[in-house]
């Protein structure tokens, strides 16, 4: 394996997206060296397989949802509750 496909399994989607499409491009170009497009040729397969890899996982993750959140109650402390009735003096 080259050192690029050891890095596959590191790289963020966007990144292997990137390099998907580069791989591509130059696999299709007639100005690379032939050595170019024999690497490219070679990272596609594994970078699609990573890509399906991590597809199935995220498939098999399935979150829990949420219980609700529970009402605060702010409770009465003594000092608010004995203190006298400004309407009744």
């Amino acid at each position: 394996m080259t050192p690029l496909a050891d890095m596959i399994p590191t790289m963020s989607d966007p990144d292997l997206k990137a390099l998907r499409l580069n791989a591509l491009r130059l696999s299709a170009s007639t100005t690379a060296s032939p050595t170019q497009i024999a690497s490219a040729a070679d990272v596609i397969p594994l970078i699609d397989a990573e890509v399906a890899r991590r597809a199935a996982d995220k498939t098999t993750a399935v979150k829990k949802p949420r219980a609700p959140a529970k009402k605060k109650v702010v409770p009465a402390t003594g000092h608010q509750t004995a203190l006298p009735d400004s309407k009744a003096a």
